[in-house]
């Protein structure tokens, strides 16, 4: 097996609490990541024969850097690391249809199938705890990428915990208004805005272990990210308008996305967000 193509789902954050920054300068979360079927395409090529060490990557979209910015480099050198592999030559494409730079883990998730496939095509078999501490080390959205589903995420996102919960029927709609903000800029307001207090997931546990549709979201990024960022806001209200049942921004954003009981209630909403010329996908929870 010298070629291995892997899903790399997005996320969405039902709920994300930010901490103080801690002395590392990190800040201590709390959030609740669903993975919905939105997904990128990796797929890791290896040499038969390799000398030295070589790592080239392509991706389909042209923003996107194929050098050693990339996350898919940083975890594949981050691998060869952590097993003392000295010699090397592998070819990454990702196919993206994730939107780049909008909350949703499109890089992390990408990062996240590279180190999946390298453990397979160098035959190392290392468990899932073992790729998520070598993935925590270039990203902290990657452990949960590695374990998918629903997970109740704290400390820097690095410490996972899957939970056990009926699979949902509902459907989500995820729309991309473009611009924002980088993550640590909105850390940086965060910091530099009047301390909230620190909200807890309990009640949105609660509904999801029953199996209906949630409401409890919540995102602390919001009260600093959307004032600045009126397409991300507008957004917001429009999907309620089209009949999400609860609204939220992804992440940092600027992704927004709604809750419909039905895949074919988001397709509707979908269909009318792209007719005004709005980027948007109609998926399910995995």
């Amino acid at each position: 097996m010298n070629v291995l193509t892997l899903e790399a789902p997005a996320k969405i954050n039902l709920h994300l609490a930010v901490g103080a920054k801690r002395p590392d300068g990190y800040h201590e979360i709390e959030s609740v990541m669903q993975e919905i079927d939105l997904c990128d395409l990796v797929s890791v090529t290896r040499a038969p024969r390799a000398a030295g060490q070589h790592i080239a990557v392509h991706c389909s979209d042209p923003a996107v850097p194929c050098d050693r910015r990339n996350i898919v480099w940083k975890c594949a050198e981050a691998f060869f690391r952590a097993y003392g592999i000295a010699e090397y030559d592998i070819f990454i494409d990702i196919e993206k249809h994730i939107p780049s730079s909008a909350g949703l883990a499109g890089g992390s998730s990408d990062g996240a199938a590279t180190l999946k496939a390298l453990n397979l095509l160098f035959g190392i078999r290392a468990d899932r705890d073992r790729l998520m501490q070598i993935g925590a080390s270039v990203g902290a959205d990657i452990p949960f990428c590695l374990a998918g589903g629903t997970c109740l995420c704290r400390g820097i996102g690095e410490r996972v915990t899957p939970l056990a919960v009926p699979k949902p029927s509902w459907a989500v709609l995820v729309a991309f208004p473009g611009g924002g903000i980088s993550t640590s800029e909105a850390y940086r307001l965060l910091d530099t805005s009047p301390a909230a207090s620190f909200s807890s997931p309990d009640m949105l546990l609660t509904e999801l272990r029953s199996g209906r549709l949630p409401s409890s979201l919540f995102n602390d990024f919001e009260r600093v990210v959307l004032p600045r960022h009126p397409g991300a806001a507008a957004l917001r209200d429009r999907m309620s308008s089209l009949g999400a049942s609860s609204v939220r921004m992804s992440g940092s954003g600027p992704s927004v996305f709604g809750l419909f009981p039905a895949l074919s209630d988001a397709r509707r909403a979908r269909e009318t967000l792209l007719a005004d010329g709005i980027p948007a996908w109609a998926a399910k929870p995995l």
